[in-house]
Parts: structure tokens; sequence; C-alpha cells
């Protein structure tokens, strides 16, 4: 059901955009932002959290298409960037668009977060999970892996959508892999890791802001902000397929956000003294 998912949203990208975007939600900064942007604003937060990643190796878990993976490449230039995720499709995306951009320091691969099996221990400095950890059955395994492959004095960002109130997922929520956990339970498995936790944000207002006023985001008048570079180009109409799968999939999101989730995030470390 997943697969199914985010075929979806790869035809409902092609048909609005012409192109891929980020798969995460958008934060809210200004009035006149539009999806593209608002993705964009909020891999800046989570990046700014973290110590500068040049001359950094830099690991992105649950990468989905690889281009949240590519702007902090081209924006932030890490020494190494590394993205994996579990769908073949969204590393093949990730793989071709790398191929375009004749970049070199990033790879991609098909990996589980909750194995990491590609990945040797102690071999990154700092790691990004945003919005995919809760997918993960067994967060504990993957909290564990992260743990694992940081090096001593690593940092890690998780953003992700937590339930307010903590309880196992239903039949259907386990079809989709929705397997949200509170925050205490984040902090409870850190705790058990000895993984220090040094910040947590409550991103939750300014997501549902960023929601506020989608209609421009579908329509021929948009702009989208293409490049690091910041040069705007019109897009031209979405096909009303698009248009209609965008707009049913926002008030999904924003019926989550005001209902039944907010948008937690933790900052974290693997201590000097953690073994893997």
């Amino acid at each position: 059901m997943l697969g199914i998912f985010y075929r979806l949203m790869y035809v409902a990208y092609q048909k609005i955009y012409g192109q891929q975007q980020m798969l995460h939600y958008p934060l809210y900064k200004d009035s006149e932002q539009d999806l593209v942007q608002g993705q964009k604003y909020f891999t800046d937060h989570c990046v700014s959290l973290l110590p500068d990643p040049r001359g950094k190796r830099m690991l992105d878990v649950g990468c989905g298409n690889g281009l949240q993976t590519l702007y902090i490449h081209e924006k932030y230039a890490p020494q190494y960037l590394y993205g994996v995720d579990m769908n073949p499709m969204h590393v093949s995306i990730a793989r071709e668009e790398k191929a375009k951009r004749t970049l070199d320091r990033i790879d991609f691969a098909v990996d589980n977060a909750q194995l990491l099996s590609s990945i040797a221990d102690n071999s990154f400095d700092l790691a990004i999970c945003i919005e995919s950890s809760h997918h993960y059955p067994d967060k504990d395994a993957f909290l564990g892996q992260l743990k694992r492959v940081l090096r001593p004095g690593g940092q890690f960002v998780i953003a992700d959508l937590v339930r307010k109130e903590d309880r196992e997922p239903g039949r259907l929520g386990k079809k989709f892999f929705l397997c949200h956990w509170a925050p205490q339970r984040y902090r409870d498995a850190l705790a058990r890791l000895d993984l220090a936790i040094l910040r947590e944000e409550d991103l939750t207002d300014r997501v549902r802001q960023a929601f506020r006023n989608t209609n421009h985001w579908f329509t021929d008048t948009s702009f989208t902000d293409t490049r690091v570079t910041g040069v705007k180009t019109r897009t031209s109409a979405p096909k009303p397929i698009g248009r209609f799968y965008g707009q049913f999939l926002t008030s999904l999101y924003k019926r989550q956000i005001d209902d039944l989730l907010q948008y937690f995030v933790i900052v974290g470390q693997k201590t000097q003294a953690a073994s893997s």
C-alpha cells in the first residue's frame, strides 16, 4: 500500500510541476511561499540545528526521491552525503537526478533504516531523518542503527509526525506503515541507548500555518523556486487530475496536523563514551 501511495505522489508531482520535488511537509516563513519553497524552508531549518556540514560526512535516512538530499549537497556542501531509502523507485529517481547534475561526493542506495546494512560502524558525523521514521515498525532498531553508524560525538535530527497520545497503529495504519510514536516514547528509547537529547522543538503551528493558503500551489500563476540559486520560473497549469490529487492530499495533511498529530523535532548526539 505504501508503494502505491508514493507511486501516486510521483504521478501527481509530474502533472502539477512537470518534475519531482521533495516529499515532506512545508514550513511557514511567509504568505507568498509555494509548496516547494516551504519544503526547502523545512530542510534549511533542520540542517540549521546541526553543526556546519562542511567537511563532514552526512547521512540522510529515508531520503525518499533524493531531492532533499541533493538540495543539501548543493547548498551546504558536506564532504560526503549518503542517502538511503527502501523504495527502489525513489532511489532510481535520486540516482537519475544526480547523473543529470553530474555531481560527486554523493551516493544513494536501497537500504532499510532498521538495518542500515550498507553502512559501516562509526562512519558518519551527522545524520538526518525527515518525515520518514513514522513508517518504521521497529523504531528501536532504527535508533540503534543510527547510534551504530554515527561517530562518537556525531549528531542527528529526527523530524517527524508524532502522536499526541501514544497508542499502537490500527489495521489500516499498519497497511500504510503508519507507526507513529508519541514524543515520550522517543525520549525513553533514546535514554535506553544512551543517546543524548540536545534539543526538542514542536513545529506544529508553523507547519499548520504553511497549509492555510494553498490554492496558489496548484494554479498556473504560481512560481516555483527550482534551483538553489533562487531563480524562479513560472510553472505550467497542472492538469485536473494532478490539481485534484494535490488538493486532496493537502486537505488530508491539514486534518492530520489539526486533529491527530503534531510535528516534533529531536536533535540528539552519540556521546563520546557511547559504544556502537
